[in-house]
């Protein structure tokens, strides 16, 4: 064989080497993006399916929130405003002092029953949150919270206030709502600070509670159902939640709901 033919042979089975080890390299890059691909495909497939069950399992909540409403509102205020009335008759038509007495405090009991019921029934229905707006329906809840366990809450709303859409409004309201309940049920606080801070590109929702607090590492491990309630919400807003505790040093929960345009801007067009 000649030295011609040998670099021949040698510069072909080199050419034909690194084509092999090309094609080799392809192949797995291309193997390795349709094994990604279809992972990402199942993941999605797995988040739809989860945000799907979440979504189901809220609009149960929901719907069974919207029933009591009209429960209380259809049913037992309207037997309580009876019983009222009755009570106020007796009260006109009697003349003996005690009665009287008993009566005029009995109404006034009664009175406030029917307000706190009627506070209840308004914040219970998702339609009202929708009608008056996020800032408001918080202050209504709370003004139930001042009245019936006498804890001082109260409101701040920074930044120029607009509307994230009712759907999401709910979904922070909610939050918010389980947030508050749980500092009242379990923490015994003597004062509840809300603030909604309105920014640009982000809303920023802080509930601070002066409370027992409570260790979130042994929360986390056991799964507290109000806090499991508040993450599923917070993650169907694409939102971040934070919750910081300590005992005896009181509660924070921060929501951050985040857009990579401004939600502002972004309202203005759903709206």
């Amino acid at each position: 064989m000649s030295p011609q033919s040998a670099i021949a042979i040698f510069i072909i089975g080199s050419i034909t080497l690194m084509l092999f080890a090309f094609t080799l390299v392809i192949f797995l890059i291309v193997h390795k993006k349709k094994q990604y691909h279809n992972l990402l495909e199942k993941q999605q497939m797995e988040n739809n399916y989860q945000n799907q069950l979440l979504l189901s399992k809220l609009e149960v909540q929901e719907q069974s929130f919207k029933h009591f409403s009209e429960e209380i509102h259809d049913n037992i205020g309207q037997l309580l405003s009876i019983v009222k009335m009755q009570l106020y008759n007796i009260r006109s038509s009697s003349h003996e002092p005690d009665i009287v007495t008993k009566a005029t405090e009995s109404n006034e009991l009664l009175g406030k029953a029917i307000n706190d019921l009627r506070n209840i029934s308004h914040t219970l229905n998702a339609a009202f949150v929708s009608n008056a707006g996020l800032a408001n329906a918080v202050e209504k809840d709370l003004e139930y919270i001042r009245s019936a366990k006498e804890v001082q809450c109260t409101l701040h709303v920074s930044g120029e206030e607009y509307s994230i859409g009712n759907e999401r409004e709910l979904l922070v309201f909610r939050i918010i709502q389980e947030a508050v309940g749980n500092a009242v049920k379990h923490a015994t606080p003597s004062a509840i600070d809300i603030n909604l801070d309105y920014k640009s590109n982000s809303l920023v929702v802080t509930v601070k509670d002066n409370g027992s607090g409570f260790n979130t590492l042994e929360t986390s491990k056991t799964g507290g159902i109000g806090l499991n309630n508040m993450h599923v919400r917070a993650a169907l807003l694409n939102g971040e939640i934070a919750v910081n505790s300590e005992k005896e040093k009181g509660t924070t929960i921060m929501l951050v709901i985040k857009s990579s345009d401004t939600i502002k801007d972004a309202a203005a067009r759903l709206n």
